[in-house]
């Protein structure tokens, strides 16, 4: 009888979090969700704060289902997005809730960071986007704010660290998670010369470790409340998106991924990070995952057809997704939209503003809904495709192949026209690739896997990936060059 081994694997987004328990047995391995609860931010006093204390009990009681079900896990982890992080002071306690990124407190922060240290230096540093979310212009909007928090402050920790700490009562730094603070160079260092140069203290800023390290045992505390005994916890990669890219199902080293949900990412994996000016004009950052480095630019992805679909559910005859792509793969082909135009970001109404974009192309309307999904779905395909060229042209090879995981996988047209718009073979498969790259991390941590591609191999077991060959490209040739004319025009 095969080996099993079984992971809690605690995966928080920004609307909710689960727990998840994941089963590895004969080279697969699976999935079951033992709770998920809702993530809300709450507004105190004017600032937006994650309900920390709330989330830190959500995550207990997944320990509690999981002792209650008799699940003989050998290990937890938790993987969370990026840029939040607590602070501690020197007796180890928690100083306030940490704040939300969406709180506002970093608006125009650029203009109080730049005389110091220029954004251009800092990516060049760092081969991070210098955003404004980023937890180094967090840090400074509480520095320029006087906050007695960070006066008082011993240790930073990036919330999946924060929660480990609490778990554990170890403090450590990983590095994942901590590449979306701006505050790691691109040796994998802290970036002392931009704490300098901003008066960060030094002594914030822990030890720094790989992602698939064990970081001590549950205390003694967490482990009697949970009944789960005094299990390790394990730094994967906390950062979400390094997770799922961990989990990416390839073979070989000559791909591309596509992470394609309500955002998309595209990227692929790099030797160094690329941290050249051409880098960032071109809207990609350098992130890291288990193995070293990845480049990734984010896309607006399935948001536009959610939208579409939220204004067609409060009208008479409502469209569920299915009838939207099995409409849309019957519908001509009649118009293109900028898809990264900053008008698709929020817009009041999804459908004016698509036909608001083709309007002002000039381009023949759409007509009825099918119509309409098609041009997204294909402006899509042609988005990706132009992000690989890029990639193609930072990394002096464009990838032979592009792996999709995420819920856009179940879109088969979509699939299929990134494969046509793209003229590289596209394999979908796994839709859940941040809790596996999460427990899939774990077991490389334990010794269970022993590289990387392990953690690939086992998910190319797991879960079917399906191939979608391009059509001849030169049907496409005249799309890409309409899709490039109608970037120009964005640009200019």
């Amino acid at each position: 009888m095969a080996e099993t081994h079984q992971f809690l694997a605690m995966d928080f987004g920004a609307e909710s979090g689960r727990g998840i328990l994941a089963t590895l047995r004969g080279g697969k391995i699976e999935m079951e969700e033992l709770h998920r609860f809702p993530n809300r931010p709450v507004r105190l006093a004017g600032t937006l704060h994650w309900d920390f204390p709330f989330l830190f009990a959500e995550m207990l009681e997944s320990m509690r289902l999981c002792a209650v079900r008799g699940a003989k896990i050998e290990s937890i982890s938790v993987d969370t997005w990026g840029v939040d992080f607590g602070l501690l002071g020197s007796d180890g306690k928690l100083l306030g809730n940490p704040v939300h990124y969406r709180d506002g407190r970093t608006e125009k922060i650029h203009e109080y960071s730049e005389p110091r240290m220029p954004l251009a230096r800092i990516f060049e540093r760092t081969g991070y986007e210098p955003w404004a979310l980023a937890s180094l212009f967090q840090l400074l909007a509480m520095q320029r704010d006087r906050s007695p928090w960070l006066d008082a402050a011993e240790s930073f920790l990036n919330m999946p660290d924060l929660f480990a700490y609490f778990l554990s009562g170890r403090k450590r730094n990983e590095r994942s998670i901590v590449n979306t603070s701006n505050l790691m160079d691109v040796d994998c260092l802290w970036a002392e010369d931009i704490m300098k140069a901003f008066g960060l203290p030094r002594k914030l800023f822990g030890e720094l470790i790989e992602p698939a390290t064990v970081v001590g045992p549950l205390r003694a505390d967490v482990a009697a409340q949970t009944g789960l005994g005094e299990v390790p916890v394990i730094a994967t990669c906390g950062h979400d998106t390094s997770a799922a890219v961990a989990a990416v199902p390839a073979e070989g080293d000559d791909w591309a991924f596509l992470s394609c949900g309500t955002w998309s990412i595209l990227g692929s994996l790099v030797a160094r990070p690329v941290n050249t000016p051409r880098c960032l004009e071109l809207g990609f950052t350098n992130e890291y995952t288990i193995g070293g480095w990845y480049l990734a630019r984010n896309i607006l992805g399935l948001w536009l057809v959610q939208e579409l679909r939220r204004k067609w559910d409060r009208s008479s005859e409502p469209w569920d997704y299915p009838r939207m792509t099995a409409e849309a793969a019957k519908a001509k082909s009649v118009a293109l939209i900028d898809a990264a135009d900053a008008s698709l970001l929020a817009p009041a109404d999804m459908e004016e503003a698509l036909l608001a974009l083709v309007r002002k192309s000039g381009q023949t309307l759409p007509q009825g809904r099918a119509e309409l999904v098609r041009c997204v779905l294909e402006s899509l395909a042609l988005e990706y495709a132009y992000r690989l060229d890029a990639v193609g042209e930072l990394t002096g090879k464009r990838p032979a192949a592009l792996y999709m995981v995420g819920g856009g996988i179940r879109n088969e047209l979509l699939c299929r026209l990134t494969a046509d718009a793209c003229g590289v073979p596209v394999h979908a498969g796994a839709d859940q690739c941040t809790a596996l790259g999460n427990a899939l991390g774990q077991a490389l941590a334990l010794g269970i896997l022993s590289d990387p591609s392990d953690i690939r191999r086992v998910m190319r077991n797991s879960y079917e990936v399906k191939t979608y060959a391009p059509a001849d490209a030169s049907a496409w040739a005249e799309k890409r060059a309409r899709y490039a004319k109608l970037q120009g025009a964005r640009k200019k």
